[in-house]
């Protein structure tokens, strides 16, 4: 079975779940986090959560250096980009145009409260899975980390929801 995310209810025929997780580097590529927050409302049975971790929206305004702030972190729009190879370091992409939305982090925890769900917990964290900036430095977990040196800033982020009460399917 293939379905997007916003098709995921009737791909799934209206199924619940206790735990639905959205994984790192997902949510850059949803324009709507309203209907976003609704599937994962619809696809929750009672008492179920969704488990999200992401970057930290912060990183996305931050220059190559990660020390100047280069964008505004309210910039409405989406950035499109044509670019021939995969972030991966893979072969060549025959489609080389992506378009990626930025979501401030005050708006996925509303569209999951709007959707009904209660938010149990929100962490940000000085550390993420990849040397992003030239400064970040591997600690011994394997994470990277800016020195003591640098002042400590968000770089990723986690939160837990819980349903509450079963959903009607999203529009």
């Amino acid at each position: 079975m293939v379905s997007d995310v916003y098709g995921a209810p009737d791909a799934l025929g209206g199924e619940r779940f206790d735990i639905v997780y959205t994984g790192i580097g997902a949510l850059v590529w949803l324009p709507d986090l309203t209907r976003w927050a609704e599937v994962v409302a619809a696809s929750l049975d009672v008492g179920g959560f969704l488990y999200l971790a992401e970057f930290h929206p912060l990183t996305d305004i931050l220059g190559d250096d990660g020390l100047s702030v280069e964008e505004g972190y309210f910039d409405d729009g989406a950035e499109v980009s044509d670019f021939p190879f995969t972030y991966t370091g893979g072969g060549e992409l025959a489609s080389t145009v992506t378009v990626e939305w930025r979501h401030p982090l005050g708006d996925v925890v509303t569209a999951l409260a709007d959707a009904g769900l209660r938010i149990e917990f929100l962490h940000e964290h000085d550390a993420t899975l990849f040397q992003r900036y030239p400064g970040l430095r591997r600690d011994g977990a394997g994470l990277y980390r800016f020195p003591p040196s640098h002042p400590r800033i968000p770089l990723m982020y986690s939160l837990r929801a819980r349903q509450r009460k079963v959903r009607p399917s999203p529009r």
